[in-house]
């Protein structure tokens, strides 16, 4: 490691602090390690302003402080000597950390609930959740799998889900399990009580839970934002 000099770390870019933070792999495995496309990380390291959510994950698997890597404050700086750790009390009061699953919809299997596992967190504005009436405990985040929500939700997309609203709006996209399967779907009702589950991919044929078929369907909550990479 190169000494801080005056105050001031020598890595005075997010894109150099970002490819200190990386090293010793290459890009190309760094990506893979964080779910990101290698175009993408390139891009970052090119000087492209990217998500908070890949900053974070950037952190967490390089173990360098957060603040440090978005701010460059000497203090959170990485230590060839200690096991630097992700400071996230530093920046709760602009940022709030949603706990994302290792959970896949929409040909995944299993129960959402409070004993799954959290495989990370993702970092969102507290202003931009109060603007859109978010409880951060009400939260959770989970990744997309398959096309049948192609052109909205892409294979690997990140989906953030209010689990407090579970009131079906016509045409919103609510993450639902039907059976032992989490889907994310568009829900439409019919008058006479049943539920449609459409895909924006017109080539899957849309679902319909009739009445006497409810017990099956759960929707667990509103699909609120998605996270995707433009490669």
């Amino acid at each position: 490691m190169k000494p801080i000099m005056d105050g001031e770390s020598y890595l005075n870019t997010l894109a150099e602090r970002v490819e200190e933070a990386i090293k010793p792999h290459s890009i190309r495995a760094f990506a893979s390690k964080i779910d990101v496309s290698e175009g993408t990380l390139r891009r970052i390291l090119k000087g492209e302003d990217p998500k908070l959510s890949i900053i974070e994950r950037i952190s967490s698997e390089a173990q360098v402080s957060l603040l440090w890597l978005i701010t460059g404050e000497d203090s959170c700086a990485p230590d060839s000597t200690l096991h630097p750790i992700v400071k996230l009390d530093e920046f709760n009061d602009a940022f709030v950390l949603v706990p994302g699953y290792h959970v896949s919809v929409s040909t995944g299997h299993g129960a959402f609930n409070d004993q799954m596992q959290v495989s990370r967190h993702l970092a969102f504005r507290k202003k931009w959740l109060e603007y859109k009436n978010l409880e951060k405990s009400k939260l959770a985040v989970v990744f997309a799998k398959g096309d049948s929500m192609e052109p909205t939700i892409h294979n690997n997309n990140t989906i953030l889900v209010d689990l407090s609203d579970k009131k079906l709006s016509e045409g919103l996209i609510y993450v639902v399990r039907l059976g032992e399967e989490l889907y994310a779907k568009r829900l439409q009702q019919y008058l006479d009580g049943s539920v449609r589950l459409i895909s924006d991919n017109k080539e899957y044929v849309e679902q319909v839970v009739k009445p006497d078929e409810m017990e099956q369907l759960e929707i667990i909550g509103k699909v609120v934002w998605i996270g995707k990479d433009l490669t």
